[in-house]
């Protein structure tokens, strides 16, 4: 087998760095932009995320069966990917550059417009960049390199987004004020949008040519009747659905948790406020994240199989929502580090399942192919995108309500019920999906 070129399997993974850019502002912060800085209902907000992220989610075997179907000269992904890249782009720019003359009712229509158009556009370039991993590769240590390189770059991104966005949205906007975060958000959509299709770019000029090509000569719905015939992949897409609901739900609440335990350090003899915090909380994060991924994860390669790593990673998880679960019956506003130590048990579980979710999904191709006689690299590796979206639909739903649940007052200091009922919607959703996550990945033993 032909092994990619240094410069091949960089310039995949670029697109993974840029694609992330974009995915994190978009998915993480699109509750709050909406809810905080423009004063939408978070009730409203969190139907309007999960509609369009279910409709969204099932075009997603659409658009795989389209990429299947697609024939020329620069093959099968590559006119997919910068298309929808540039696409998503210019629409993710328009998401969080809302007209000021608009009254609340004009910017509900706008917002349900835009949003619906972001997850159409992303899932045109992310369906066939992620589907190009098994037509270039075969299972093996040479699949397993390629998915990790990228995952550390799209981890890279990924920590990059979280940790620095609401930095940089201040220092654009000039301000903390909601009209400082909407003049912050707009600049800081073009840039990242920008970013998105620079490295977009990058990656379908050092594209591989397609090796191990899918069948299209099938119908849309022997397509959809083979899916649900790969039992495996049906395996790993809930297991997908529930650990990233989990974790989901906790990247959308974090910042209103900030916010209001006004979580506070004292170092240095000097006492530093959740605006600064929250940006060394995500910078740990992503640290631990990348160190999952590029250190960790190696290492427990070279002992322990796939599956038995992952269960390593939940187990992790697991532990830290136990540690916020206990937080509600501690009768005292969380320190920083009672928040953040638990935090990063998750996210060492995040990095491991950001690498692996794509190796399963990838060698879920090959076990439909010997158990169907036909290989479908994109409308298997459409589960990927098609579950991350229903996990982000249910945890943003079940965010949104509880948000309004919560009662937030505008004091600082919150009353007792309050922040109990925060900490509970911030541990016990959470917590359930990752142990069903855990149950699925102890019974599938073929992972």
């Amino acid at each position: 087998m032909e092994e990619l070129k240094k410069r091949e399997i960089f310039g995949y993974s670029l697109g993974g760095f840029g694609k992330n850019l974009a995915y994190v502002l978009v998915s993480s912060y699109t509750l709050y932009y909406y809810n905080s800085v423009l004063n939408v209902s978070a009730s409203f907000v969190a139907v309007l995320l999960m509609v369009a992220r279910i409709f969204d989610a099932f075009n997603d075997p659409i658009m795989a069966a389209i990429v299947a179907k697609t024939k020329g000269k620069h093959g099968r992904y590559k006119p997919w990917i910068l298309s929808g890249a540039v696409l998503n782009s210019l629409v993710i720019a328009a998401m969080f550059t809302v007209p000021y003359q608009l009254n609340q009712t004009g910017i509900k229509i706008y917002i349900t417009i835009t949003y619906f158009l972001c997850g159409i556009t992303y899932t045109i370039s992310d369906i066939p960049y992620w589907s190009v991993i098994p037509a270039i590769t075969q299972p093996g240590r040479a699949r397993e390199n390629l998915t990790l390189f990228t995952r550390i770059m799209s981890g890279i991104g990924t920590g990059l987004a979280t940790a620095f966005t609401m930095m940089c949205v201040r220092q654009l906007g000039g301000g903390i004020s909601p009209e400082n975060y909407r003049k912050g958000f707009m600049i800081f959509s073009f840039i990242t949008a920008g970013l998105y299709t620079f490295f977009t770019i990058i990656t379908v000029i050092n594209l591989p040519k397609e090796r191990y090509e899918e069948s299209s000569n099938i119908s849309i719905k022997e397509i959809f009747s083979s899916l649900f015939h790969n039992d495996q992949a049906l395996v790993v897409a809930a297991i997908i659905i529930l650990f990233f609901s989990a974790i989901s739900m906790t990247m959308n609440l974090v910042l209103y948790v900030f916010e209001h335990e006004n979580i506070e350090l004292n170092m240095f003899g000097s006492t530093f406020d959740y605006n600064k915090l929250y940006t060394v909380y995500m910078v740990l994060v992503g640290v631990v994240e990348f160190l999952s991924m590029g250190l960790f994860y190696p290492m427990l390669r070279q002992k322990l199989s796939n599956r038995k790593i992952f269960i390593v990673g939940t187990v992790s998880a697991i532990l830290g929502y136990m540690a916020f679960l206990v937080m509600v019956f501690v009768n005292r506003k969380m320190g920083f580090w009672a928040i953040t130590i638990p935090t990063l048990f998750l996210a060492f579980g995040l990095g491991i399942a950001y690498v692996l979710i794509s190796v399963f999904i990838a060698n879920a191709v090959d076990y439909g192919e010997k158990k169907t006689g036909k290989r479908q690299n994109s409308m298997i590796s459409s589960l990927q995108t098609l579950m991350l979206k229903l996990s982000t639909s249910f945890s943003v739903l079940i965010t949104g309500i509880g948000i309004d649940w919560i009662k937030y007052t505008d004091e600082i200091e919150q009353a007792r019920d309050v922040i109990v009922r925060e900490r509970l919607l911030f541990s016990v959703p959470p917590l359930l999906c990752m142990l069903g996550a855990f149950i699925l990945l102890t019974k599938r033993k073929d992972l």
